[in-house]
């Protein structure tokens, strides 16, 4: 539950999500940035444990990792595993903070679940993130844009932090195709 609030507040797909989670987990928590302080007095000793397990798997301390971009749940079990979970609707994309987030964090162990209120539909991790919707929200965008052309290779100008994400470097070449107009499905395998 968020802290401060009497009910938690989720979507129906986030309920389904959530659901799922606390069939295979000890814990399931809605996360939020700030909230490290209920999560200590709630779980001290797990909460202790998840932070050395993210020091290790990171090289972060936790009091960083509750911050804009958070994802959506953090999971548990008595003996200290954890996973964050991102929970997305239909065409819903990952907003600038969550990419920040998810470059930043890319060593903790994440995930991001595609949903509609009944099903799971495809989970990522973290690290092979591969189709991301081309307009962000609060200001990172391509402009849907193919840049430039080469022989018979096109050059496209892809959001930094998305970049970063799926490993790419200025000049790195990818096979790529349109999913819609705002999306582009990238294979950088």
């Amino acid at each position: 539950m968020i802290p401060f609030e009497d009910e938690p507040s989720l979507t129906a797909s986030e309920e389904y999500a959530q659901s799922i989670l606390e069939s295979n987990w000890d814990q399931v928590v809605r996360t939020t940035p700030g909230m490290l302080e209920d999560l200590e007095q709630r779980f001290p000793r797990i909460c202790e444990i998840i932070s050395r397990e993210i020091r290790a798997d990171a090289q972060k301390d936790i009091d960083d990792v509750f911050r804009p971009g958070v994802p959506d749940f953090l999971v548990f079990t008595d003996k200290g595993d954890y996973k964050f979970v991102e929970v997305k609707k239909g065409k819903d994309g990952l907003r600038h903070t969550q990419l920040e987030w998810l470059a930043e964090f890319r060593d903790i162990n994440a995930e991001i679940w595609f949903t509609t209120s009944e099903e799971v539909d495809r989970k990522l991790d973290a690290d092979r993130v591969s189709a991301y919707t081309f307009q962000d929200r609060k200001g990172e965008s391509s402009e849907h844009c193919v840049v430039d052309s080469r022989d018979s290779d096109f050059l496209v100008e892809l959001p930094k932090t998305l970049g970063s994400i799926v490993g790419l470097e200025d000049g790195k070449s990818f096979e790529w195709r349109l999913k819609s107009k705002n999306e582009l499905i990238l294979d950088s395998k």
